[in-house]
């Protein structure tokens, strides 16, 4: 590594604090006395219990865990369990003799791979205690994992502070800061623990990038960079932003002899570090990599707005200062917000080019802030998101410092011009409570009010002091100072958030199970007594799940729902192809939607329903179990059908996936039960002729809603509008939308537009508009909802096809109602019934039955399916016969087949599923599966491990030369 970092004189600017004794760091501060790290970091650990449990006290008195039931029931807290279990599955192979790794899940979703899906939820250093732990006490770890994240954070911050030579005094209320800002709160602590991983790994990115720019040893970079790339290639993305705009401050901001040479040869070693710690966890980074790049929703295009909303400025103050009502991650507190307003009038009373370089990058935050279309490129152009404001909350952080060790030295005009600026701010703030009229508001302005006038009339009273004594009173110290602000930051935090979650606020704690109820809430039902006697090669459908999204996965079964970030875009291909109304999102999938053609298709031979929902539940399935009662309150029971196919069997007769797609929502799942799907240009076999019948809609009434051409304006709320249509008996009946759009309008504009169809409508600047609204469809007995998006919400997915199935009843439906959440115009490209006959339904199905030759046995990542012989009265003509092996478990890269051990071409089938051509001769299927990319990756890591020891042995060996060369310079004489 190359000598850098001159001063602008020409002289060279110490790079190590060899004896601390009013010498000065590179970054032109005096280096405080190196604190004894030990006692610090219990301190710390001390101060941050009593804050931790000041912001969680409302859990603690109204008996709740710190599983949120949303992503925490959902995601975190069973992907912690299974990773621990898989953990220990790993090492009891490894001693058995037989190291196997799990790398597929046939029990996530469609089947899903293990390791993809996992990631943002359990892929990170500190759930690797989960295998230490037994299953049933993980909820206390995971309670006890939160707070040690929160710890960490403060402590790697702490750490990043004394690099730069602050004190530990001033650190110390800093670290207390940056753990109780917005981002490691409510984005953190209270939301997704694991996203506090981020904030604590960033302050050790900007200490090695600090260490890069003097010329140290660039390992601490590579491997900080290294681990958020683990963590989250996502929020390595946002960390290399943050990163691009460090270096360019501290390049530009203090003293060194600056060329172009010198610019582009530290732009290009940064860049060699960030390239070797992706490298150095290629494992990970490049199957996520490709996974993340195959999702469709990553880079679709979004209605961004440049600017904010009108409300948010109205209560932006108000956030910053700690109201959390709004859960944004711009939350600050009463002393970083201080702080960030002392930076504008310090000048002389802080490092000056310290007080520059902080103020240029807080102000880019409040820019960033500000400013909606940041939060979309900070989130990979898609929909505009403030977590990327952990940065904020680090800036305003070290803002405080900054402060602590300054404000002794204030002046009587730097007193007054803060004074004048806390009250802009205090008048802003209070404006917003009085609109709003909450009780929260008003805490912030009188919270926010309290700290600063006991911070300056601690000022006043030790100037008034110093001026008749040499010797302050203990009071009056600047110990005593940083107890106050100590203190204030933890009451602050405590105050905001306890309002927040209590009675008195949102009674956000409600949202969080019950404390020694998350092991039972997360399995939700007891299924032990009844799986051990069902076939595992048909999968379990549900009727609701939405309360158990992921419940297969829990359970150890094969069956439909799935949550997770990462998903298979293979299997959204297929749910969006047929219009499936479970979830706008592409990351959720919600089962069938008790659709028969697809459930018997995809092989869900059994049912779990709830007695409530039994009368949905398709038709040919009897009840073979009661389940008793969930945590949800509602009992359960289990069906069973004799008309599923398995997950492995084979179809005689193919057309292509372009026949498929002329084909409208319905006629599509008829086509299934009689032809497989190819994605190829050309089949043997066309499209068949079905009885599935498209029924025509005619309008029949229409309340608070106008129907037009192409469109249907609502103009009111829960607006109506009733159709007929012929309908048939014994059919499963439909209502069918594609390329529906929602674009949501005032009440006033959507009167005019009805009025008016010709008008040509203009956005409304002034207006907030809807971004998600839920459309509700119902015959009179039976009803379905969905829920549709806009582009500008973080829920759209690009999903604009809607097939709701309404059931089958014993008469026909001839009249169907359909309610619309919201004001607007609902634009679409068709809307129509649809009628499938479920006995031609279940004789397709039959047909297949029977001529259904394979059975699949499922195994570690991997399945064999056997194919028999078809039935043929000619000798030798099964050599010929043409026929497709289909597995409904989702198409990847990752998998690979043989035929009676040769490899064969595995076809992409049913839009998302596998396919492998046979004769009609008798065979042995394997299919093996590998994550894409991880051969790869190790292959990278392997490498970049080899290259980077490599480095630092010639690191160490140089830096003991040059040390002895200066031992052997000293001893000798003056000349």
């Amino acid at each position: 590594m190359t000598s850098r970092g001159r001063r602008t004189d020409g002289s060279m600017i110490k790079r190590e604090a060899e004896d601390r004794h009013g010498e000065k760091s590179y970054f032109g501060h005096p280096l405080a006395e190196t604190p004894r790290k030990g006692r610090y970091a219990l301190v710390l650990l001390g101060i941050c219990a009593v804050a931790f449990a000041g912001v969680t006290l409302t859990l603690v008195m109204t008996g709740r865990s710190l599983v949120w039931d949303t992503d925490g029931r959902l995601l975190y807290f069973p992907f912690m369990v299974a990773e621990g279990e898989w953990l220990r599955d790993i090492a009891a192979s490894l001693l058995a003799g037989d190291l196997a790794i799990p790398l597929y899940s046939f029990d996530i979703g469609f089947g899903a791979d293990w390791l993809i899906t996992a990631s943002g939820n359990s892929n990170e250093p500190i759930n690797l205690l989960a295998a230490l732990c037994p299953p049933e006490a993980s909820e206390w770890l995971y309670d006890t994992l939160v707070f040690l994240r929160f710890y960490l954070a403060a402590l790697t911050f702490s750490f990043y502070c004394f690099s730069r030579g602050r004190g530990k005094g001033a650190t110390l209320v800093g670290a207390l800061c940056y753990v109780l800002c917005g981002y490691v709160l409510f984005w953190g602590v209270l939301r997704h623990p694991n996203f506090i991983d981020f904030s604590m790994l960033l302050p050790l990115v900007f200490m090695g990038a600090d260490k890069l720019f003097v010329g140290k040893n660039p390992l601490l970079l590579i491997v900080s960079m290294a681990g958020i790339f683990v963590y989250s290639i996502y929020f390595a993305y946002m960390t290399c932003l943050f990163l691009l705009a460090y270096c360019l401050i501290t390049y530009f901001a203090y003293p060194r002899e600056r060329s172009v040479g010198d610019f582009a040869l530290l732009a290009g070693e940064f860049a060699l570090c960030l390239l070797a710690a992706f490298a150095l966890v290629g494992f990970s980074t490049i199957p996520m990599f490709i996974t993340l790049t195959s999702m469709g929703r990553v880079g679709i295009v979004r209605d961004i707005a440049f600017f904010q909303t009108a409300d948010f400025y109205e209560s932006f103050v108000s956030v910053l200062l700690g109201n959390h009502e709004a859960q944004n991650a711009s939350v600050l507190g009463a002393v970083p917000v201080i702080a960030i307003l002392a930076l504008f009038v310090a000048r002389g009373s802080m490092h000056e080019r310290e007080r520059r370089a902080w103020g240029c990058g807080i102000a880019l935050c409040l820019i960033g802030a500000l400013v909606a279309k940041v939060g979309s490129v900070f989130n990979g152009f898609g929909y505009p998101t403030d977590r990327w404001e952990v940065i904020f909350g680090f800036c305003a952080a070290y803002a405080v410092v900054l402060l602590v060790p300054a404000i002794p030295r204030f002046s009587a005009l730097q007193w007054r011009r803060l004074t004048a600026l806390v009250a802009v701010v205090a008048v802003w703030a209070l404006a917003y409570a009085f609109k709003e009229g909450t009780l929260l508001g008003f805490a912030t302005v009188v919270m926010f009010a309290g700290i600063y006038g006991a911070l300056a009339l601690w000022a006043f009273f030790r100037r008034r002091a110093a001026g008749s004594s040499p010797s302050l009173p203990r009071v009056l110290t600047e110990r005593c100072l940083r107890a106050l602000l100590i203190l204030a930051v933890v009451a602050n935090a405590t105050v905001h958030v306890g309002l927040f979650m209590s009675p008195l606020g949102s009674s956000y704690y409600k949202e969080f199970i019950r404390a020694g109820h998350v092991w039972g809430t997360r399995e939700q039902l007891d299924l032990s007594s009844v799986l051990d006697q069902l076939d595992d090669t048909y999968r379990i459908n549900r009727t609701d799940t939405t309360y158990g999204r992921n419940g297969s996965f829990v359970h150890g079964y094969k069956g439909f729902d799935f949550y997770s970030s990462f998903y298979n875009q293979a299997a959204d291909d297929f749910r969006q192809s047929m219009g499936l109304s479970d979830d706008v999102k592409s990351t959720m999938f919600d089962g069938t939607r008790q659709r028969a053609a697809l459930d018997y298709v995809l092989g869900a031979k059994y049912y779990i329903s709830s007695t409530e929902a039994a009368d949905s539940i398709p038709d040919g399935y009897v009840k073979i179990a009661d389940l008793g009662e969930a945590h949800n309150g509602l009992s359960y029971e289990l069906y069973e059908t004799d008309r599923a196919l398995p997950l492995a069997f084979t179809y005689d007769s193919v057309v292509t996936q372009q026949d498929y797609e002329e084909l409208d929502l319905v006629q599509r799942q008829e086509l299934l039960t009689r032809a497989l799907v190819l994605a190829v240009d050309k089949a043997e076999g066309t499209a068949p002729q079905f009885d599935t019948k498209r029924e025509q809609l005619g309008v029949v009434e229409a309340e608070g809603a106008a129907v037009q051409n192409g469109r249907i304006v609502v103009t009111k709320k829960n607006a109506s509008v009733t159709f007929s249509l012929n309908g048939r008996a014994g059919c499963e009946t439909y209502l069918c939308f594609e390329g529906l759009r929602f674009r949501s309008m005032p009440v006033s504009d959507a009167e005019r537009l009805a009025d008016e169809p010709q008008l040509a409508y203009a956005t409304n600047p002034s207006f907030t508009p809807t971004k998600t609204c839920w459309v509700t469809v119902s015959d009179g007995v039976r009803e379905s909802s969905f829920e549709i998006a806009t582009s500008a919400s973080p829920k759209y997915a690009g999903k604009e096809d809607w097939a709701v199935n309404l059931g089958v009843g014993d008469d026909p439906v001839t009249s169907i109602t359909v309610t619309f959440g919201g004001v607007g115009v609902y634009e679409f490209s068709e809307l129509y019934g649809a009628t499938q006959s479920v006995e031609v339904i279940r004789e397709n199905v039959e047909h297949l039955q029977e001529g259904n030759d394979a059975t699949v046995a499922f195994g570690s990542n991997a399945m064999a399916v056997s194919v028999e012989a078809a039935d043929s009265t000619v000798a030798g003509e099964n050599r010929d016969k043409s026929r497709y092996v289909f597995v409904s478990v989702p198409y990847s890269r990752g998998w690979s087949a043989t035929m009676d051990g040769k490899p064969v071409e595995i076809l992409k089938a049913n839009v998302g599923f596998m396919a492998v051509e046979v004769d009609g001769e008798s065979h042995e299927l394997r299919f093996s599966y590998v994550t894409p990319g991880l051969d790869l990756g190790l292959a990278c890591t392997g490498i970049a491990v080899v290259l980077l020891s490599v480095f630092e042995l010639g690191w160490v060996r140089r830096r003991r030369t040059m040390a002895n060369q200066r031992g052997i310079s000293e001893k000798e004489p003056i000349r």
